[in-house]
């Protein structure tokens, strides 16, 4: 299904800009992405007028063992539920920055502990690296908590999908819920809306998963998600989509097979926004929204 509501204008305004960086070489392409040092890859995160202040009301602190970021509310002392975050960037780019403001604000604003964590980057550390650091930091938090989500954005909502089919698998740990923003869940790229894409968006698409995946089977279900061939027990889900993703059907398509499967699922779709937009909350319109729709869900029983 088409986009009916255009794309927000000061966004439509900002990936004009965006996109004639890239062409003058000041972004990198997806395919040149490997040739980027990892440092640099890692640091990436919005423009801090996209940004905006973060909370005063929140403690930060970085973890050595796992590699983590931890967000508490300030003067917190009691065990608080847990949601465990990846950040998305396709698998191969950004780090524990590029989410940072969403992260404080998600852990002032639903009450809980936020750990955000800096898994491996492909191509240096290719699948199944990035799913084997999420899940053992997954299994390490579960073990002094009693509330745990796994939470992540776009290529990291693929890494939470996985580690709850991949606790499944292992027999645990126990995951309250799953929360899942502008998921990309099929390496195969069959999805309708991915189909309906111009070649060259395609072949960015392409070229994460192929950083990422490698050789490796791209409907395993662990790469895959939507291609699971069995969904049902999995913890209750939140998905959300943005109209102008190339990844929407991603989204709809794997809350319709949870259901399907007898999994709860809550599904929520933002009109005119695009892919990533949780991250510009001072950009795009509906990010303060989707926060607080994300807060409310994490604050259900």
């Amino acid at each position: 299904m088409s986009a009916t509501t255009p794309l927000d204008l000061r966004v439509r305004a900002w990936l004009r800009i965006a996109s004639w960086l890239r062409a003058v070489g000041y972004y990198p392409t997806m395919a040149g992405m490997a040739q980027v040092p990892l440092a640099k890859r890692k640091a990436t995160k919005p423009p801090r007028w996209m940004r905006g202040r973060l909370p005063r009301a929140v403690d930060i602190q970085d973890v050595a063992e796992p590699r983590v970021r931890v967000y508490r509310p300030l003067g917190q002392s009691r065990t608080l539920p847990t949601v465990v975050f990846a950040h998305g960037g396709g698998f191969v780019n950004c780090g524990l920055d590029s989410m940072h403001h969403f992260c404080a604000h998600l852990a002032c604003a639903a009450d809980v502990e936020v750990v955000s964590v800096d898994y491996p980057l492909a191509p240096e550390s290719p699948f199944p690296a990035a799913l084997e650091f999420y899940y053992d930091a997954l299994c390490r938090l579960a073990e002094r908590c009693t509330e745990v989500t796994v939470m992540g954005d776009s290529a990291g909502a693929n890494l939470a999908a996985a580690a709850c089919l991949l606790a499944r698998r292992q027999g645990g740990p126990r995951i309250s819920r799953q929360v899942l923003v502008y998921p990309t869940l099929d390496a195969t790229l069959s999805t309708p809306r991915l189909l309906d894409e111009t070649p060259a968006r395609r072949a960015e698409c392409a070229a994460f998963y192929a950083h990422y995946v490698g050789d490796h089977s791209r409907t395993d279900e662990l790469v895959s998600p939507l291609h699971g061939d069995d969904l049902s027990g999995l913890p209750p889900a939140v998905v959300l989509t943005a109209e102008h993703d190339s990844f929407r059907d991603d989204g709809s398509l794997y809350a319709e097979r949870l259901t399907a499967a007898g999994v709860p699922v809550r599904l929520m779709s933002y009109p005119g926004m695009p892919h990533g937009f949780l991250s510009m909350p001072r950009l795009c319109r509906a990010a303060p929204q989707a926060l607080a729709d994300i807060v409310a869900a994490l604050r259900e029983s």
